[in-house]
């Protein structure tokens, strides 16, 4: 197994993929998302999530108030699919510009299905497997 060097490191997100787009019936150059990116796009969607007060009681059991609102939480995470679209679509082989403003005009099939295909090259996607290797009660 070779050494990686600081620049190779570096290039990752710079590494472009043509990926198929079901969706639109085409393909886009898509390139990964740093992790400072990534962190970013979760910080957007985690801006709707809400709030959850949680409190011991003098039986020391722990109750727990939550407060959610939808339309924010639609919005959120809405901004999050565009921004990291946004941020991966405009790349050196694109032969087009993006504005944030087209992306929202894209069908929302189109626009979930480019998200996911991001965070799967960004590797930050949630699996089948990564689930079920959770945690229960």
């Amino acid at each position: 197994m070779a050494i990686l060097t600081k620049n190779q490191i570096l290039q990752g997100i710079n590494q472009i993929t043509k990926v198929k787009i079901e969706a639109l019936d085409g393909e886009l150059w898509l390139r990964p998302l740093s992790s400072a990116e990534v962190n970013e796009i979760l910080n957007i969607e985690a801006q709707g999530y809400g709030t959850i007060n949680a409190n011991n009681n003098a039986r020391g059991q722990t109750q727990a108030e939550g407060k959610m609102n939808l339309a924010k939480m639609q919005e959120k995470q809405a901004e999050a699919k565009y921004t990291a679209i946004h941020k991966s679509i405009n790349n050196d082989k694109s032969s087009d510009e993006w504005s944030y403003e087209e992306i929202k005009d894209l069908p929302s099939n189109a626009i979930d299905e480019i998200y996911n295909k991001i965070m799967e090259l960004s590797g930050a996607d949630v699996t089948e497997r990564d689930v079920k290797q959770f945690p229960e009660d």
